[in-house]
């Protein structure tokens, strides 16, 4: 064989075996800090993001508003609710004067005395437990032309009476006065008015500390003294509006257009809605309405309700928006882990993309399935495990060449031109496939790189695109494996020689930028020639016979069965080489 030369030009490297082999200016940069997500993973974050931000906005507007307009509502219904419990108290006091001011009106007429006999007929107007008793009254002057006023006194104690009283007085104009007086169950029965809803209680109190009215206190608590005609709200252990005064952690005023406290009881919060009577006879006291805090804010419960809702639809929204974008993204990722078969240049395993409704996918799809069959057919053409390899190793780059030690086989097929002549060109070609399929399994098991196949020959050789130490000990196992297959052959028709040598060789890209090979050139490759050719002066008549130099020997592990041939003279080198057999 001819030696090859490199191009004057071409940069190369020498890399010694078992250095390493380092990647070219062109070789892809590895970015581990980058990170990468999924299609269909990113597709379905993406429309998670965006439904959960749009309908995030939404629903917290709605919410907001919702809260101000339930806010303002309750705010609304509250003052209704305390307003109309005032109208109450109002009326009823109105109702009590106008009777008094009759009385008066009447005896004025007739300038009468009255007795309590006289003041029957007037018990059925009054309010049950009211009474009326008559006095002396203090002489006062009185316009003829005005009602007599009334005058209203604080809740006091009076003898025989079980709770404290009211007393309402007017003068009738003849020396008599008339006292109506209330005693605090009628106040209880006109609260019981107030009460327009069943999960209200009514309450009135004399300041902040007495207690008029309580609803669910007892009526005992009421009872009267001389000292305390009105029980202490506090005493009122029975209800919870005891605790409306009490600071504690959870207590807290309301906020809004009516006056309100939200406390802790015993039995859950309350809510107490009031308001202090301004004028009147009730001036001064407190009218006001206890809720559970969970039922005075049912609006707002409905509101929170409907916000609950909102975010369960939200986060279903985004889960059904995650799992449509994986399924938009499946197949792109079925084409990703296609291509990245084809990169294998692992045809077989790379199956076939299925029809898409989406037009641009479908079209994807049909043009790369084109495209693995064209592949396929161009790979019997090209060694798939050389490009395999320098795809993997990032030695795509055009002129990619460096020097290194690497071991050359040559196999040649002895007397296969006399052969040929008695076969027809279909016999030839099937005869030569099988020897050459043979070859190649034997040297892709060990990991070899098949170089070109010549006529009836075959060159390999091993320890580049990727570092092999062991390089000589592969090639020399493949060989072996070699004639061990030949020598199995029942027929004696194929006979193989073999020759191996190893040393330093340019290798990588040789050609032109039109068409190049990945092949090696130097003395090492015209050695390896030689070895095979010599082998039919050694032994013409073998079946099988593997010729290896001394330098390949030096690299193979001790105690290696080999037959010493002594020093031989090769056709066209000058210098004797060692040479062994090994088969």
């Amino acid at each position: 064989m001819s030696q090859q030369i490199l191009p004057p030009d071409q940069p190369m490297r020498d890399v010694s075996a078992g250095h390493g082999n380092a990647a070219g200016p062109g070789s892809p940069q590895k970015d581990g800090r980058r990170l990468r997500l999924p299609v269909g993973v990113a597709l379905g974050l993406v429309f998670s993001v965006l439904l959960v931000v749009i309908c995030g906005i939404i629903i917290t507007y709605m919410a907001t508003s919702d809260r101000r307009i339930a806010g303002r509502l309750l705010d609304e219904q509250g003052l209704a609710v305390l307003k109309g419990n005032e109208a109450v108290l109002d009326r009823f006091f109105r109702q009590q004067e106008m009777l008094l001011r009759t009385v008066a009106v009447e005896v004025s007429r007739s300038a009468e005395q009255l007795s309590d006999a006289d003041l029957e007929p007037y018990y059925r107007l009054l309010p049950e437990g009211a009474e009326l008793e008559l006095g002396r009254a203090v002489l006062t002057e009185t316009p003829t032309d005005e009602l007599p006023q009334v005058a209203w006194s604080d809740f006091q104690y009076r003898q025989g009476m079980a709770t404290g009283v009211k007393v309402a007085e007017i003068d009738l104009g003849n020396g008599q006065s008339l006292r109506a007086l209330y005693p605090q169950p009628v106040f209880a029965r006109v609260a019981r008015d107030m009460e327009w809803e069943g999960r209200q209680q009514v309450f009135l109190l004399s300041g902040r500390d007495r207690a008029i009215v309580v609803s669910d206190a007892p009526a005992a608590a009421f009872a009267a003294s001389p000292e305390q005609p009105l029980p202490a709200l506090a005493g009122l252990t029975a209800s919870p509006l005891h605790l409306i005064w009490v600071e504690t952690e959870n207590a807290h005023t309301m906020g809004g257009s009516i006056e309100g406290r939200v406390f802790p009881g015993t039995k859950g919060m309350f809510t107490a809605i009031f308001t202090e009577v301004s004028s009147g006879p009730a001036k001064g006291w407190i009218l006001g309405t206890l809720y559970r805090a969970e039922e005075f804010g049912a609006a707002l419960d409905q509101t929170r309700i409907v916000l609950y809702a909102a975010l369960v639809a939200l986060v279903v929204g985004a889960f059904l928006s995650f799992v449509v974008g994986r399924l938009l993204g499946r197949p792109l990722n079925r084409l990703a882990h296609a291509a990245a078969s084809l990169r294998q240049l692992d045809f077989d395993a790379s199956e076939r993309l299925p029809r898409s409704r989406l037009a641009e996918l479908d079209d994807v799809n049909q043009a790369f399935n084109g495209s693995i069959g064209a592949l396929n057919a161009f790979a019997k053409y090209v060694p798939r495990q050389l490009v395999s390899r320098l795809i993997e190793e990032g030695m795509t780059s055009t002129r990619n060449i460096e020097i290194k030690e690497m071991t050359i086989v040559f196999t040649d097929l002895a007397g296969f031109t006399d052969l040929a002549s008695h076969m027809s060109a279909q016999e030839t070609a099937s005869y030569l496939n099988g020897y050459f399929e043979t070859v190649s399994d034997a040297i892709a098991e060990q990991h070899g790189t098949i170089d070109k196949f010549l006529g009836d020959g075959v060159m390999a050789f091993w320890g580049a695109p990727s570092d092999q130490p062991d390089h000589a000990t592969l090639a020399i196992s493949a060989v072996k494996a070699l004639a061990d297959k030949i020598a199995q052959m029942p027929l004696d028709t194929m006979r193989v020689r073999i020759g191996v040598h190893t040393g330093k060789v340019v290798v990588g890209d040789i050609g032109s930028s039109a068409r190049m090979n990945y092949t090696v050139i130097g003395d090492a490759v015209n050695v390896a020639a030689r070895l095979q050719e010599h082998g039919k002066t050694v032994d013409p008549d073998a079946k099988v016979i593997a010729l290896v130099s001394g330098e390949t020997m030096a690299h193979l592990p001790e105690g290696t069965s080999a037959t010493s041939l002594g020093s031989v003279h090769l056709r066209g080198r000058t210098e004797p080489l060692s040479v062994f057999r090994i088969a």
